[in-house]
């Protein structure tokens, strides 16, 4: 006779039936996802995709010499150095939906993301413009979830709860900020642009903490009775005052 599985918890199984409606769960998905693809995939196929996926100038500009919506979107999902490592930092965006909301952590980590790009893209044509960077910079390639991941361990650190689940996202934001602030004093692309979303994220979390709370759904409302249906719960008509 086959033994029968303990019933899930009280609160584990409606966690994970909404599982699939958090859009953390599938960005953290499709990032783990793209591990073995950009390791099974033949080199070629790898720096096609990630060429076509840069947002860098040449890609940026408007249709039909580039691609920017593409672009921008396909970025977040392939990574350059240690794949590994980003679906772990991303985790910290179920924090961010916790503490914001789905539809309000998605808006602000993509206009965290877009706005970074803008800003380190603008610096190279700046640059380029003006002597101290070569012409073909403007095709260097600029993929990754970086900015995307930076703003969310920022907001994660600050707007987390519990409040003692931050000390986590912090200390995760300490690991990596070395790396991601290296280059810094150089004026390097990447590493302005890492600033820049860390900097994004604290005024997204003081605007969250004074004055923006999280969405909610508007309720429904209560369905209007069929043509000839007695109300179930009918309400007394008002007396007009004399």
């Amino acid at each position: 006779m086959a033994t029968k599985l303990p019933p899930l918890g009280p609160s584990l199984g409606p966690w994970i039936r909404r599982l699939p409606r958090n859009p953390a769960f599938w960005y953290v998905a499709a990032l783990t996802a793209m591990w073995p693809v950009l390791r099974l995939l033949p080199p070629e196929r790898v720096h096609a995709l990630r060429t076509w996926a840069s947002t860098d100038l040449g890609n940026l500009r408007l249709w039909p010499d580039g691609h920017p919506i593409e672009s921008l979107t396909v970025s977040v999902f392939v990574p350059q150095d240690t794949i590994w490592v980003w679906p772990v930092f991303a985790l910290s965006l179920f924090a961010v939906v916790g503490a914001l909301g789905a539809r309000r952590a998605v808006a602000s980590v993509a206009l965290v993301h877009v706005a970074a790009t803008a800003l380190t893209e603008g610096l190279v044509r700046w640059r380029i413009e003006h002597g101290s960077l070569p012409a073909e910079a403007a095709h260097a390639m600029d993929t990754g979830p970086s900015y995307v991941v930076v703003t969310a361990l920022t907001l994660a650190a600050t707007r987390a709860r519990p409040a003692w689940s931050r000390a986590v996202w912090l200390l995760m934001l300490a690991v990596a900020a070395p790396a991601l602030l290296a280059g810094l004093p150089d004026g390097e692309t990447a590493a302005v642009g890492h600033l820049a979303s860390l900097l994004a994220g604290l005024a997204l979390a003081a605007a969250h903490r004074f004055g923006l709370p999280p969405l909610r759904r508007r309720p429904r409302p209560a369905p209007r009775p069929e043509p000839g249906s007695t109300d179930p719960d009918p309400r007394p008509e008002r007396v007009p005052s004399r």
